[in-house]
């Protein structure tokens, strides 16, 4: 109520009399902003009170219920247990994409190598494409060979020996078939 004392010492004049007209003026136009309306006031005391009643009766409801209260407890037990499974093997299988792609021959023999690796809290392995560059450059035998550039030829390379009897027929699947013909007599 110390607005009410501030407005009233304002409108106080020289003789100690007060202009009540002014200061009814401004507390009317003050009181909106530091007081709440009794119908307000009311209402909100029903709500709060109406709501303590109905926490208090689900409360007693509950209490005897324990079994209730143990299977919640079970269930977000298992359930946590099972967002962790589900981040291991997410995971694992993040890990083993990327080994996959980088062409591992063994890719357990190359997880177990790897060791532990953390993940962010969005659950993707830190830094992987990095350590997967780092093992291929530490065992180079477990990886596929990169493929070659374009345009060149992939793995062995035919060498032509020039032996005779040798066809330089450019379409092997007719002269097989005009040399079975022959055989037969047609």
């Amino acid at each position: 109520m110390d607005w009410i004392k501030s407005i009233l010492d304002k409108h106080t004049k020289e003789n100690g009399t007060v202009d009540l007209v002014e200061a009814n003026k401004e507390i009317d136009a003050e009181f909106p902003k530091n007081a709440v309306p009794k119908a307000d006031f009311n209402s909100k005391v029903e709500e709060l009170k109406t709501a303590n009643e109905t926490l208090t009766g689900l409360q007693k409801s509950n209490k005897d219920n324990e079994e209730l209260q143990t299977k919640i407890s079970e269930y977000e037990t298992k359930m946590q247990q099972l967002e962790t499974e589900r981040a291991e093997e997410r995971k694992t299988f993040t890990i083993k994409e990327a080994l996959t792609k980088a062409g591992v021959a063994d890719v357990d023999y190359m997880m177990f190598k790897l060791g532990q690796l953390e993940t962010d809290k969005d659950g993707n392995v830190v830094d992987l494409d990095n350590k997967v560059k780092a093992l291929q450059e530490a065992n180079p035998t477990f990886f596929k060979p990169a493929d070659p550039a374009p345009g060149q030829p992939n793995g062995y390379k035919v060498i032509d020996n020039k032996l005779q009897g040798g066809s330089g027929d450019p379409n092997p699947e007719q002269a097989a078939t005009e040399a079975f013909e022959k055989a037969l007599g047609l």
